[in-house]
């Protein structure tokens, strides 16, 4: 794994970490999840975002989730109490499903792989998406987050069709979380 970039000192209370990917990207997946977090008034903690390929996601994903396969993105909340302002986590995002799936929709896989950072972002400040209300939610969110950040509305310019609630793609592009 490449080296890891932390915050710089003036974002001392919201730190952090991306590794796994090059520093240019590595500032812009920063920028993007300190916005979200800071959006849904998470603006201290720690969170580290890890870029995989498919094969360590794939691993991840039967380690900790039980299921085989590759998903695009994992989070994991590490707070002791789930009641708190702050962050504490870890996103574990697949490098390889963004720029697939990026190519499937025409999206770019840049935009595509922030899609998935806010999503995981999102599930540290406990939003959910298994029904279709908390779907329906959690994706809007999602979509008014990335274009307020510049990059558009990247969940809802997918293939409508492919999508239901619970994040899994009918075509099988997705696997659950």
């Amino acid at each position: 794994m490449k080296r890891r970039r932390s915050a710089k000192p003036r974002d001392a209370n919201l730190v952090i970490e991306v590794g796994g990917t090059a520093r240019s990207r590595a500032t812009i997946i920063r920028r993007v999840a300190r916005g979200v977090l800071r959006a849904e008034g998470r603006a201290s903690g720690r969170l580290e975002i890890a870029i995989l390929d498919a094969a360590a996601m794939r691993r991840a994903h039967r380690m900790w989730r039980g299921k085989s396969g590759v998903t695009d993105v994992l989070s994991f909340d590490l707070r002791e109490r789930t009641a708190g302002r702050d962050v504490d986590g870890v996103i574990l995002v697949c490098e390889d499903v963004a720029r697939r799936e990026g190519r499937r929709r025409g999206t770019d896989a840049l935009a595509e792989l922030l899609l998935y950072v806010v999503h995981g972002c999102l599930h540290l400040c406990e939003y959910d998406d298994m029904s279709a209300e908390e779907f329906r939610r959690m994706h809007a969110r999602e979509d008014e987050l990335l274009a307020a950040l510049g990059y558009g509305r990247v969940f809802s310019g997918r293939d409508r069709d492919s999508r239901r609630a619970g994040g899994r793609s009918r075509r099988g592009a997705r696997a659950a979380r």
